[in-house]
């Protein structure tokens, strides 16, 4: 039985009181990133990818305060050492999440992107794709975490997280995909929001009825409200007319071996974020997982427009290919890009102080690591957009190269610098990293270039 408590330190409305300046800090940067990114429409050439550009960024910025909220929920209730176990636990979980689908996201922007009609084939290939490598990629994290895990939850709630994170958020990331492929911005919008929507709601009404913080009890209620949030995205694409055309969808043979390069290239391009995360856990312990990774994941509620962006212009490159048009949207997604970048880093800077004022004096240490990882906004808006950039030009094995080197070298930079610098070394180990995945990105583009201007 659970057990019930009093926890009025805890209280959502105060702890979303405290973070009222947070907050109105956020809003300012959502507005300047709207402004820069409102330079698009101007393009006659790309203002339907500006208007949905801003729709996406919007529903990302909504998508921000809720995980913001969800944030300032979890670490007020569980506190450092409990928030770090269940974070470290998730991160186990997110580092198979971009094999969930075996790159089918990809397969159906490019599909869809061209011919609109194929949304019912693409969704239904979708649908079992995440079905089948979702359940593969589930019992693999449990027999991992059974035989490498020393700190960990309990194996039910390993189980509940496997499958929030590898079978109900990948269906409504794939409806993102499906939304944004068709044009509609809104849709996207609404898909970005309904996982962290279940998942606040669920958690707000746990935390209400005066439950205890525990991190098996919290990965329940993160289970339910993705189940809920995958259901609603769901809904979305059929209102958009994308019901399951089960007898047209791909054969499993061929999604999966077109799939692979994408299914690669995703995790080694996002595991790198995660990686720490479970090493530090084994390492340093939970409440050091806790604090650091309240920092991380504040500033990446700062990186979340960088996402709308390179989300929206994906199934418009691919359509464009190398042709005079494609080069000069990747110019202003360039030009967008690293503007909104810059504004970010300020801004994230000048918050970093009050993340104590908002997560609670367990995260005091909070403020100082995020302080050091505003400096990584710049070269990771750097990297995605070059990466992105390798994907659509018909260089995804040159992105999985780049990508690859780099996530070897988070790991064997953490597995030092950890035990010398403790969580600043993990800090360390993604700037390092960040820099060179973005330098060998931008290092291939210019040879393509090169090779092109010769042809």
């Amino acid at each position: 039985m659970l057990a019930r408590v009093e926890h009025p330190a805890a209280h959502p409305a105060a702890a979303w009181r405290r973070g009222g300046r947070v907050r109105r800090g956020l809003a300012v940067e959502a507005r300047v990133a709207a402004s820069l990114l409102d330079k698009l429409l101007a393009c006659p050439r790309i203002g339907r990818l500006g208007l949905n550009t801003l729709l996406s960024t919007a529903g990302l910025g909504v998508r921000a305060l809720i995980q913001a909220g969800y944030l300032v929920l979890l670490s007020r209730w569980m506190g450092a050492e409990g928030y770090g176990l269940f974070a470290g636990s998730v991160a186990v979980a997110i580092l198979l999440g971009p094999l969930c689908g075996w790159g089918v996201a990809y397969l159906l922007s490019d599909a869809v992107g061209r011919d609109m009609s194929a949304l019912g084939a693409l969704w239904a290939t979708a649908l079992v794709q995440i079905a089948l490598t979702g359940t593969v990629l589930v019992a693999l994290l449990l027999i991992a975490s059974v035989v490498f895990l020393d700190m960990r939850l309990s194996i039910g709630a390993m189980l509940l997280l496997g499958m929030a994170e590898l079978l109900a958020l990948p269906v409504s990331n794939m409806a993102i995909s499906a939304s944004l492929a068709v044009g509609r911005g809104v849709a996207a919008s609404c898909a970005m929001c309904v996982v962290p929507a279940g998942r606040l709601v669920f958690v707000s009404g746990f935390m209400l009825g005066g439950w205890r913080g525990e991190p098996d009890h919290v990965a329940a209620m993160h289970f339910a409200g993705s189940v809920a949030g995958a259901l609603g995205a769901m809904g979305l694409v059929w209102h958009l007319g994308g019901r399951p055309a089960w007898r047209r969808r791909r054969s499993l043979g061929r999604t999966t071996r077109d799939g692979t390069r994408y299914a690669l290239g995703s995790l080694v391009g996002n595991g790198y974020h995660e990686i720490d995360k479970v090493l530090m856990l084994q390492m340093l312990g939970a409440t050091a997982v806790g604090t650091y990774t309240a920092a991380f994941r504040v500033i990446g509620v700062f990186v979340l427009p960088i996402a709308a962006l390179m989300g929206v212009a994906l199934p418009r490159l691919y359509a464009l290919g190398t042709s005079h048009e494609g080069a000069g949207l990747r110019r202003a997604i360039a030009i967008a890009t690293l503007g909104y970048a810059v504004v970010a880093t300020v801004v994230a800077a000048a918050l970093s102080p009050l993340l104590p004022v908002l997560l609670g004096p367990d995260f005091a240490a909070s403020s100082r690591y995020m302080l050091m990882l505003v400096p990584w906004i710049i070269p990771f808006a750097l990297h995605q957009y070059s990466a992105i950039a390798l994907t659509t030009r018909g260089l995804q094995g040159a992105r999985v190269a780049v990508d690859a080197t780099g996530l070897l070298l988070v790991v064997l930079l953490n597995l030092w610098l950890l035990q010398v610098l403790g969580r600043g070394g993990a800090v360390v180990s993604l700037l390092v990293a960040e820099v060179l995945m973005a330098a060998g990105c931008w290092a291939v583009l210019a040879a393509s270039n090169r090779r092109a201007a010769k042809a």
